[in-house]
């Protein structure tokens, strides 16, 4: 099986597609145009082929789920393309939405603490700087990958004030921040949210300085299919391409981090404290 379905599912994998809201549009895209061109028309096979590539995205799932779901009485390879692009402008509005709620929580003179990168936290900054909001943002590079220099690079060329350090001095960020925000991969009704490593310990540190967390994600990303999801550990050669003998290298991509540190979520239904309600597992 080839086409746009093989190519982006290898695009995902490597991390050339990364990050869950433009892992899950690319791989509706895909899907789309591969149903229209007669691939797979029920599309079965080719939504296991993109969940594979990243196995723990609900976002990437549920929005699969949406598309097939719209398309069953389908008969014109068109309207493959057409229901694609109508579910793409709805998170196009969803996404401008949770922009707007979240830059209303910025106010002037903030230090804003992010960590890795979030293209939803990332729009509430720049929806906040576009409403006059004077701020600093202190983000972390989020090893071994470097993620959190996305962040850096975007929110400086909007003209926001960056401060770059390394992930280990996140006690100087959070000492002294007005706010933590950052993104998730996935939210889980036992509980947990799913955010890039990292996420747990400076939630922690930030609930010791009384520093409110705030969590940018769309109610797309909660699980429905299942009550929990692993976390994923990548490649050791990320960490150390040739570590001394007797040295086991350990590289978890994602934490675990309990909902009870979470002061509340922006999403593109507003500011909720209670993000699983109205999100129930399916079945339930």
């Amino acid at each position: 099986m080839a086409g746009c379905v093989e190519s982006t599912a290898e695009e995902i994998r490597t991390l050339r597609i990364q990050g869950a809201n433009a892992i899950a549009r690319a791989a509706l895209e895909a899907l789309a145009c591969d149903m229209a061109g007669g691939v797979d028309p029920a599309g079965g096979r080719l939504v296991e082929t993109l969940v594979s590539a990243r196995p723990n995205e609900p976002m990437l799932r549920n929005l699969l789920d949406l598309f097939l779901e719209r398309v069953t009485d389908i008969n014109e390879k068109e309207e493959y393309l057409d229901e694609a692009e109508r579910l793409l402008n709805e998170i196009a509005r969803d996404a401008a939405a949770l922009a707007e709620a979240g830059a209303a929580l910025i106010v002037d003179g903030m230090s804003v603490f992010t960590h890795c990168h979030s293209s939803s936290a990332v729009s509430v900054l720049k929806e906040a700087k576009k409403r006059g909001r004077r701020f600093k943002v202190v983000n972390t590079e989020t090893r071994p990958r470097f993620q959190g220099r996305i962040t850096a690079r975007q929110l400086a060329a909007d003209g926001i004030d960056v401060v770059h350090m390394v992930d280990s001095a996140a006690k100087y960020a959070l000492d002294g921040a007005d706010l933590f925000l950052f993104g998730a991969d996935a939210i889980l009704h036992s509980g947990y949210l799913i955010n890039k490593v990292g996420t747990g310990i400076f939630c922690v540190v930030a609930a010791k300085y009384d520093v409110p967390t705030y969590c940018a994600t769309h109610t797309l990303k909660v699980v429905r299919d299942k009550l929990d999801e692993k976390v994923e550990e990548r490649s050791p050669e990320e960490v150390w391409v040739d570590p001394p003998r007797g040295v086991e290298i350990f590289n978890p991509a994602f934490d675990k981090v309990h909902l009870k540190y979470v002061t509340a979520f922006i999403t593109e239904k507003g500011v909720i404290k209670d993000i699983l309600a109205g999100a129930p597992l399916r079945g339930k």
